[in-house]
């Protein structure tokens, strides 16, 4: 008997853990859609929230010379429904914090591989380098 009772136990933990991770999946959509309303609204869509970087290493090692090393916490990200070479790009929700300002929020898109996704979960910190000239032009590194 005490192994049909183990397993009925086994049985409601995870129904409680399904409905608890469902009660998160809301939450998450719920913060999704938000965002999305602020991006598709224009707010905190400034110019280069594409990442600073470019075709040209000289300019891209030109950017990291010149720019002020900062940490970005991810506060969210999603798909977007841009692809590239049928990879997904995403849409990073992103708290800038840096020695010399006050924190501030922007946006920053790029393909992530499926492997480093673990790595733009919200919470995680990354290093940015921010542009002297414009807060909201990053590259990652």
């Amino acid at each position: 008997m005490g192994l049909f009772s183990d397993i009925w136990r086994l049985m409601r933990a995870a129904d409680r853990a399904d409905r608890e991770e469902e009660d998160d999946g809301e939450e998450m959509m719920r913060d999704a859609a938000e965002w999305a309303q602020m991006y598709a609204a224009g707010l905190g869509q400034p110019l280069g929230t594409h990442g600073a970087m470019t075709a040209n290493p000289y300019a891209n090692l030109a950017f990291m010379n010149s720019a002020i090393p900062a940490a970005g916490i991810v506060l969210d990200l999603w798909e977007t429904e841009q692809r590239l070479d049928n990879v997904p790009i995403y849409q990073v929700a992103l708290e800038i914090r840096r020695d010399d300002c006050p924190p501030y929020q922007t946006f920053y898109q790029t393909v992530i591989a499926a492997a480093a996704l673990p790595n733009w979960q919200p919470g995680k910190a990354l290093t940015f380098r921010v542009s002297p000239d414009d807060p909201h032009s990053l590259m990652l590194g």
